[in-house]
């Protein structure tokens, strides 16, 4: 009772379709567990109403496999059929149902004695298992590259994130290096200016004193833009390598300690130029933080090279003089 309703929902289903392809997924789906009544509801299916030559080859095979689930044998119309479907898949593929079509005609030349044309059948369809099973290992290698690529990408994009925080890491302190140091210049040139209130200690004194109190009055606001940096690099960057503006800040040094720079110049003659600004910088007052920014070098740097320094003061004639006003 229950597998004539089941059949007679079927036929209602295709009565109200004009399509019939789902029929045949309907029946598709029955098959393993119940093929009579796929058989049933394949029967009550028009071939010739099928849509494709697709259609009609899988109509073709859902036929036999039916019956031969049914009464374990093919008649002559159900194995013709299965002969038809293997030609076209064999010709047209896919390669899944090209298998198991090929796969059921071996299995019934096989039950029918014809032992020869099963084994011939049954190779065709381990041929295309073989392929299939190539195809699916390309598949997977194929995913893998793919995944392999995306997976690069990915540490790619990570990496390179990760090295632009730095970097805007690194500039944001190496700007409030800056910025600090030219605090301490500010500071250590004022106390120069007082002391030589004649001529002027550093002539970008004023500029660096208002772009100092700028960025402490409008730091963390969006009114600190990158021209103060731009403009107190400058300043730094005149100590670090510009000669018109070490040779001003010699002089002033010049004016208020006894001409220290040109003696020591003339006692050590044979001293690098690192060496005279190392000694300048440290007279005029500049913290280690300051120098190391000025002479682009590491604090222990600076400790020890202005150790080694005051090693090679000490000897001279006027060793006490040149230390006397290192420690002011």
């Amino acid at each position: 009772m229950y597998r004539l309703v089941h059949i007679l929902a079927a036929l209602l289903m295709l009565a109200s379709c004009a399509r019939v392809s789902p029929a045949l997924r309907e029946a598709s789906s029955l098959i393993e567990d119940h093929p009579d009544s796929a058989l049933y509801l394949l029967d009550a299916i028009p071939r010739e109403r099928l849509a494709s030559d697709r259609e009609k080859a899988e109509y073709d095979y859902l036929t036999a496999y039916s019956f031969y689930k049914t009464y374990y044998f093919l008649d002559d119309s159900s194995e013709a059929a299965l002969q038809r479907s293997c030609l076209y898949f064999e010709a047209h593929g896919p390669n899944v149902e090209r298998m198991r079509a090929w796969e059921l005609m071996g299995t019934v030349q096989t039950a029918s004695a014809r032992h020869g044309s099963g084994l011939v059948s049954f190779r065709k369809a381990e041929m295309v298992a073989r392929e299939i099973e190539r195809s699916r290992l390309r598949m997977q290698m194929l995913s893998l590259l793919v995944a392999a690529i995306l997976s690069t990408l990915v540490l790619y994009f990570w990496a390179r994130k990760s090295q632009m925080e730095k970097l805007l890491l690194q500039e944001k302190q190496e700007n409030e290096r800056i910025l600090s140091a030219a605090e301490e210049l500010r500071s250590s040139l004022s106390r120069l200016q007082s002391k030589n209130a004649a001529k002027p200690a550093f002539a970008g004194l004023d500029t660096l004193d208002r772009l100092c109190e700028q960025y402490y009055v409008y730091e963390g606001t969006s009114s600190l833009q990158p021209k103060i940096l731009k403009e107190v690099r400058s300043i730094v960057e005149g100590l670090r390598s510009d000669e018109r503006v070490r040779k001003q800040l010699e002089q002033s040094l010049n004016n208020t300690s006894d001409d220290v720079m040109k003696r020591l110049r003339a006692a050590f003659p044979k001293w690098k130029e690192e060496d005279y600004s190392l000694y300048l910088f440290t007279a005029a007052g500049f913290s280690s933080t300051t120098i190391s920014t000025l002479l682009e070098k590491d604090k222990p740097y600076v400790y020890n090279r202005l150790y080694r320094l005051k090693e090679r003061l000490r000897p001279s004639p006027d060793g006490d003089f040149f230390l006397s006003v290192l420690e002011k």
